[in-house]
């Protein structure tokens, strides 16, 4: 009765993650060791303790297979998120609209973090390819852009020398003006 006892008082309803579930699992796994351990009881009690034993680790270990069955439910609504939003990053790859792409990229960005998790596989497999549009994009924007940058100040130099020299000139031939 006593370990009939502990195995029903196991607490399932607030286990969050696969280690507490382990943790739990290893403790009945225990329990079902020391049972075996134990010696028949009289005849008469022996099916009906054995019944409300074996009930008891069938409960848990339902439990468990259901708390497994909606992770994976989760896992896959979650990848399947990700997948959206990494076929939006590709297709803003090769975009020279900078602000535009920029802005949706760095909202995809934010709405990455707010996706919870997927399997381990999936989530690097996702994210090396979410990563490596993302990249590309701010890459080429950052060739693009800096090159235009220089150019910007190159012909701003330009300007100047223009202004600096008319402004010789207005000097010069000041009186004549």
């Amino acid at each position: 009765d006593a370990i009939c006892d502990e195995i029903e008082a196991i607490e399932t309803e607030n286990l969050q993650g696969f280690s507490q579930w382990d943790g739990k699992t290893k403790q009945i796994v225990s329990l079902e060791e020391e049972w075996k351990t134990i010696g028949r009881a009289p005849k008469k009690s022996n099916t009906k303790i054995f019944e409300r034993f074996r009930a008891a680790c069938d409960n848990f270990f339902n439990k468990k297979s259901e708390f497994f069955k909606e992770q994976k439910k989760v896992y896959a609504d979650n990848a399947a998120k990700k997948l959206a939003l990494v076929e939006k990053a590709e297709e803003l790859k090769d975009s020279t609209q900078w602000t535009a792409a920029t802005n949706e990229l760095v909202k995809l960005q934010k709405e990455w973090k707010e996706i919870g998790p997927t399997t381990h596989k999936t989530s690097n497999a996702l994210w090396e390819r979410f990563n490596a549009a993302c990249n590309e994009f701010f890459d080429k924007k950052k060739t693009v852009l800096g090159d235009q940058h220089k150019e910007e100040n190159e012909n701003l130099s330009k300007k100047k020398a223009i202004i600096e020299k008319l402004e010789a000139i207005a000097i010069e031939g000041g009186d004549n003006v």
